[in-house]
């Protein structure tokens, strides 16, 4: 009965782990760029190797959805989307991040930056834009009228779940990110990648998770009581 009691109290802890990650990923629905977050449940074994029932398992960590999101057109010079894999390099304070969100503007002295003042990466350091008529290649290539002024730094991983959430950002180690193949990865110049949540889908795993969560409530109570009974019992046969 104890035992029972302790997988529901480990089940509830997983669903609530469950629950912020979907309140997360919801509150980042209309984040540019932002990638759905999942916490992954690792299954305990006995000692002869069979599977502990459920409720055994415990959250052994997040892992990212980097699938494609939705690409909507802005026409908004500066906004720019990936459509394939990488990342926009950009330098912070922390240190390099790589994002896909690619709301960009320029800051007064005419480097390309994120909404946050971040500088977006070149292939030779940051990006300074002087000119009017800014058109961007999908190869990534920056003109202003018919001159040349930068290129993005577009990079890819080799294992992206190796990344470190944070938002619409990620940290990861400078020296495994590499440049990206261009021949299947194109960046579009007036469109911004939407997040890859689906609400409708979050929703609804929020609804379970909590129905879910309250069954597990109540078998607990139930089970307490029915402990309580049999030392009341036990204790009236020892009288």
């Amino acid at each position: 009965m104890i035992r029972g009691i302790e997988r529901l109290a480990k089940d509830m802890s997983v669903r609530m782990m469950r629950q912020e990650a979907v309140a997360n990923n919801l509150a980042n629905a209309t984040t540019s760029g932002y990638k759905t977050q999942r916490p992954f449940v690792s299954v305990l074994k006995d000692a002869v190797g069979a599977s502990k029932p459920a409720g055994s398992g415990e959250v052994a960590g997040l892992y990212t959805d980097f699938s494609q999101g939705p690409i909507d057109r802005t026409e908004r010079t500066l906004d720019v989307a990936i459509e394939g894999d990488g990342f926009f390099v950009v330098d912070t304070p922390a240190g390099l991040r790589y994002t896909r969100s690619g709301n960009l503007t320029l800051s007064d002295d005419g480097t390309l930056v994120t909404q946050a003042g971040h500088p977006v990466m070149g292939s030779g350091g940051p990006i300074t834009i002087a000119g009017q008529n800014v058109t961007i290649t999908a190869e990534g290539a920056i003109y202003a009228g018919a001159d040349e002024v930068g290129a993005f730094k577009i990079v890819t991983f080799d294992n992206p779940q190796g990344l470190v959430n944070e938002g619409n950002m990620f940290a990861g180690p400078a020296d495994e990110g590499r440049q990206c193949d261009m021949k299947t990865t194109q960046v579009i110049q007036g469109a911004l990648e939407r997040s890859n949540v689906g609400p409708i889908d979050e929703m609804v795993e929020m609804i379970t998770l909590g129905r879910g969560f309250e069954a597990a409530q109540k078998a607990i109570t139930m089970q307490d009581e029915s402990a309580k009974q049999l030392i009341d019992r036990v204790g009236q046969i020892g009288g």
